[in-house]
């Protein structure tokens, strides 16, 4: 097994991130909130433990296994660097820490149905903004992140066009969380069919920009964990200043396409990778397809 992961490691790596993360997150999405196959309904203590372990299980452990067999210890040292890896060009930061969040909450400025300032305001506000970052940080973008852009990008854009491969990652990742759209607790928009799409237009638009990041930031896995969450965080921020749940997933669909085609265009179409791509690894050792 171990040689045959070695030898197709992008496979063996979207393999085991499903497998890994539909298996653990079975019993929640068999159970009574989700397609009720099973009697039992689960706390809200343990769909959150639950979602955090399929998460886990999933990319990033298939990331972190998938670099020990085909790169060895010296690539897993590589990996942890890349998760603390800070040094990069201040721009790079205002796209994760000002830009993505702004472009994912700014159309909800303009939506209908959002009764702004209904939620509690002052200090009390901002303490829970702040504390929600750190929440959402390491929530889902910790777990996910050195998955997706950390391992599987810089192989995929090896072998595609940047375009071509953030587009391609774009729609695994959107269907990586096919089963959480079985379950009642899953906080995202799905009332009706257009949602659906939306939610596929946010994903595969944040792929772009995580790939323009990604490749930017010299494959600081700590920089696109900062830009994932930033989405997660200002959809939070959403809620919290209206007072409601976010019932639509377009406005952020929208402004988050917008931020992407940016991307494309200021990139000149190459999302900040150079050709060939190499992996994040590579300035160290010689390293493996």
């Amino acid at each position: 097994m171990a040689s045959l992961l070695s030898r197709r490691p992008l496979t063996g790596f979207f393999v085991l991130a499903f497998l890994g993360s539909w298996a653990a997150w079975s019993p929640w999405c068999l159970s009574r909130s989700g397609i009720g196959l099973l009697s039992f309904e689960l706390p809200f203590s343990a769909v959150a433990g639950i979602n955090q372990l399929g998460m886990f299980a999933g990319p990033f452990a298939a990331a972190l296994l998938m670099t020990r067999i085909a790169e060895g210890r010296a690539g897993v040292r590589e990996f942890w660097r890349r998760m603390v890896r800070w040094r990069v060009r201040p721009r790079w930061y205002v796209l994760a820490l000002i830009l993505l969040p702004f472009a994912t909450a700014v159309g909800y400025l303009f939506a209908p149905g959002i009764a702004w300032g209904a939620g509690h305001g002052g200090i009390a506000v901002l303490g829970l903004l702040a504390g929600a970052y750190v929440t959402y940080l390491l929530g889902g973008p910790v777990q996910e992140e050195p998955g997706w852009r950390g391992f599987a990008l810089p192989r995929l854009q090896q072998r595609l066009h940047p375009v071509t491969a953030a587009l391609a990652l774009g729609v695994i990742h959107c269907c990586w969380h096919a089963p959480l759209f079985l379950t009642d607790e899953w906080d995202t928009a799905r009332q009706d069919p257009s949602q659906y799409l939306a939610y596929l237009i946010l994903v595969v638009s944040m792929s772009f920009i995580m790939s323009w990041l990604a490749n930017g930031s010299q494959h600081s896995t700590l920089l696109v964990i900062l830009g994932h969450n930033g989405i997660n965080w200002a959809m939070f921020g959403v809620e919290t200043l209206a007072g409601t749940e976010v019932a639509n997933n377009w406005p952020a669909a929208i402004g988050l396409a917008g931020l992407a085609i940016l991307a494309v265009l200021v990139s000149r179409g190459r999302l900040g990778c150079r050709a060939p791509a190499p992996h994040p690894s590579a300035a160290s050792r010689g390293a493996r397809g």
